[in-house]
């Protein structure tokens, strides 16, 4: 998943945003909780994806069939972005249900700070461990490992969403999924998140200087994702998407990290 898409989808990904507009923390979470439940029965049927994506077929028809399906469960403005969704073109079916999912991150990023860093914790914390990366490999229920192990550690928007994310992978792997979502956050609130690992913890000193730096080189608000990893050489490794940052300012940020971590 992108946080943007290409050729139409691009187009149609920007209406439900659109249409999405910026809600309140009340309905926020009531619309991400219910594009999340439109993405579960998209995901259950190829013919209905196919069918609400269909460039052959008028609006009207697929508008009618979303309010067949989605009208006396849907919250109104979750049920206008499924209905904006099925009347846009898509480069590919699947992309429906993954821009659904996008604006369902977005719509909560938007009044939730720190999702992004949350998201990405999870992520670390289940990928550093060994027996949790067996236990998602395993025969225990992906949202009940979520449950027990983050209920008590992160926000409800980011275990609600963590937990949505685990029931609809569409064939990615959880981690991967939960990294993706977190970039979606960040770029939601116009930050970028910057992966830093360190052969040492960096203090809250450094961690807020580094921060400030890479703003500064960004031009954008940062959100740094701080892993500890020994094996990492020179002291400090950085990295970012190679989508948003062009490769001198690449290496003046690796230089910044190295300064400033030191």
């Amino acid at each position: 998943m992108a946080v943007d898409m290409k050729g139409a989808s691009r187009q149609a990904l920007s209406a439900l945003r659109d249409i999405a507009g910026n809600p309140s923390a009340d309905d926020a979470g009531k619309i991400s909780q219910d594009l999340f439940a439109a993405i579960q029965v998209l995901d259950s049927s190829l013919p209905l994806r196919r069918a609400l994506t269909d460039p052959t077929r008028d609006g009207a028809s697929k508008g009618i069939l979303v309010d067949d399906l989605f009208s006396k469960t849907l919250f109104p403005q979750s049920l206008a972005i499924v209905k904006s969704g099925a009347s846009g073109r898509w480069s590919n079916p699947s992309d429906l249900p993954a821009a659904l999912e996008i604006i369902a991150i977005e719509v909560e990023a938007g009044v939730v700070d720190g999702l992004d860093v949350e998201l990405m914790g999870i992520a670390h914390a289940l990928s550093s461990a060994k027996e949790l990366s067996g236990a998602l490999m395993g025969g225990r229920a992906i949202d009940s490992l979520i449950s027990d192990l983050f209920s008590q550690k992160v926000s409800q928007p980011t275990l609600r969403i963590a937990l949505a994310i685990a029931r609809h992978l569409r064939g990615r792997h959880f981690i991967t999924a939960l990294e993706e979502s977190a970039n979606v956050a960040g770029a939601r609130r116009k930050k970028t998140v910057v992966h830093v690992r360190s052969a040492i913890a960096l203090t809250t000193a450094q961690s807020d200087r580094l921060r400030t730096s890479l703003g500064k080189e960004l031009g954008r608000e940062v959100s740094l994702d701080l892993t500890v990893d020994a094996a990492v050489i020179g002291g400090i490794e950085v990295q970012f998407d190679d989508d948003m940052v062009d490769g001198t300012i690449a290496r003046r940020l690796a230089e910044a990290g190295r300064t400033l971590a030191s």
